[in-house]
């Protein structure tokens, strides 16, 4: 999720003005839903996530210089702010207001957003972790399991993704199916059976993609 800018445009906050992203914010002042605040103060996380479910947010674009310094023909490239931890998971940052995000970085441009479209957005950024208003006053991370239900998407489709990169060759020999019941379910040949299931077993992003379950099946192998 980028987006170029052209060379000399500002990219300081008040640059631009909400409605020129989507109309519907063209009557926001940017302020931060009272409602979302005390849901922030308290801390729980289930009234949290019903404050944020109807809430916009902002996220941050900041400005990455490319070229080189020698060349005469620097342009700027705008990315969207997230935060690496030292084990190296990604949290992307949110904002309630635009108070609170120039708290962090007076230059980010910030770009309204619902708060379930920040959620998906942090998850195209392979994020783990949605972080709001980082500078404060009440910094709080929601954490995948939070991330993917604020989506309120199936997300089904990213564990499939997923899976294929954690199973390699193998993910050739097995069937993967969307359950009625929200569960994901695999065919596995009973010969792979319990190494799928230790691969699956340990990975917590997997669960958090599909919180109804996943479910295997050990497929005999067939008589040549």
């Amino acid at each position: 999720m980028h987006e170029h800018a052209k060379r000399g445009e500002s990219d300081r906050g008040h640059g631009a003005k909400l409605g020129d992203f989507q109309s519907q914010w063209s009557q926001d002042l940017g302020e931060a839903d009272p409602t979302l605040q005390v849901a922030l103060l308290n801390g729980e996380i289930r009234p949290l996530l019903t404050a944020l479910s109807s809430s916009r947010l902002f996220i941050a674009l900041v400005a990455e210089m490319a070229g080189e310094p020698s060349s005469g023909d620097k342009s700027s490239e705008m990315s969207v702010a997230c935060l690496r931890a030292t084990d190296g998971r990604l949290g992307l940052l949110g904002f309630t207001g635009l108070d609170s995000l120039a708290e962090w970085n007076p230059r980010a441009r910030p770009v309204p957003i619902s708060a379930p479209d920040a959620a998906e957005a942090a998850l195209d950024e392979n994020a783990q972790a949605l972080i709001l208003d980082l500078a404060g006053p009440c910094a709080t991370t929601l954490t995948l399991p939070d991330v993917v239900a604020l989506s309120g998407r199936d997300q089904r489709e990213r564990a499939v993704h997923l899976l294929h990169g954690l199973l390699g060759e193998m993910s050739d020999l097995v069937t993967f199916s969307q359950r009625p019941d929200s569960v994901l379910q695999l065919d596995v040949p009973d010969s792979m059976l319990e190494r799928v299931q230790e691969i699956v077993r340990t990975n917590s992003a997997l669960h958090s993609f599909v919180p109804a379950g996943i479910a295997m099946h050990a497929r005999a192998r067939e008589a040549r």
